[in-house]
């Protein structure tokens, strides 16, 4: 009865860590990405491993991030640029019909 419980804690604390974990990369990767869009690649220290694997693991996520804003970018201005159109023809077309 107690092992089952603990293990409902321990899953628990574990599931709060991993959510927490990611809450931070993500974090991590989006203030990277503001600050600096493009970054240099990272060097490697072999006498940190850790804090190589972190700053690999926040360029690779700088990296997949950028994809999705730049398509996202071009597809906003194209979608501007049509929207634009539309209000143009719209407008004569109001025009005309007043007349």
């Amino acid at each position: 009865m107690v092992g089952a419980e603990l293990d409902v804690i321990v899953s628990g604390l574990l599931k709060l860590a991993l959510l927490a974990g990611g809450a931070i990369y993500a974090g991590l990767v989006v203030m990277s990405y503001r600050n600096d869009a493009a970054p240099s690649r990272p060097q490697v220290g072999w006498h940190d491993p850790a804090r190589a694997a972190e700053r690999w693991g926040v360029f690779l996520g700088v990296r997949a991030l950028a994809v999705p804003v730049r398509a996202g970018s071009y597809v906003f201005g194209m979608l501007a640029e049509a929207s634009a159109d539309v209000g143009d023809w719209f407008l004569s077309h109001r025009h005309h019909e007043s007349q």
